[in-house]
């Protein structure tokens, strides 16, 4: 078992520790919304199949003059006719929709900071040893990246951009 040269190594572990019960309870309830977003954009796209059935904006009058849809339905639909496929892609974010992105952003954070707790908690050695190899890891990253590229024709061989996708 290896002697701990700093200090304060047992508080900065507490505080790691702390933290990943903190982000366990974030992506589970990252995960509660998640399943709500999903749910939310089902009804999208089924209410956008249910308006793509009508097969005019006169159709859609019909309906809600027979009153098969309520006013609301109505404007709704009408919208949903003229914008298309448009509306499903592009459409407002939901509260349910930010609420998720806002818990995925504060797990984010929340794991860089378990983990600068835990580098902080390595002995010097550790530390650099850590740095040297993080260093390699992004060397290792971007010879990767370099070469789907040049399989994918996105760059030449020598490293330029490729012609082929010149604006």
């Amino acid at each position: 078992m290896s002697k701990q040269v700093n200090p304060d190594a047992s508080g900065y572990l507490l505080e790691a520790a702390a933290c990943k019960k903190v982000l366990k309870e974030l992506e589970r309830l990252a995960e509660k919304y998640k399943r709500k977003v999903d749910r939310e954009q089902a009804a999208r796209k089924a209410e956008f199949e249910a308006v793509m059935q009508y097969r005019s904006e006169k159709d859609i009058l019909d309906a809600y003059g027979w009153e098969f849809i309520t006013e609301k339905q109505y404007d709704r639909y009408l919208a949903l006719f003229r914008e298309g496929e448009d509306a499903l892609e592009h459409h407002a974010p939901t509260s349910t929709e930010i609420a998720y992105n806002l818990l995925c952003r504060m797990a984010s954070s929340v794991h860089r900071d378990i983990r600068e707790w835990e580098f902080c908690a390595l002995t010097p050695e550790q530390q650099h040893a850590a740095r040297e190899q993080a260093e390699k890891n992004q060397i290792e990253w971007k010879r990767k990246i370099a070469e789907i590229k040049k399989r994918h024709g996105i760059i030449a061989e020598d490293g330029s951009p490729s012609s082929a996708n010149a604006d």
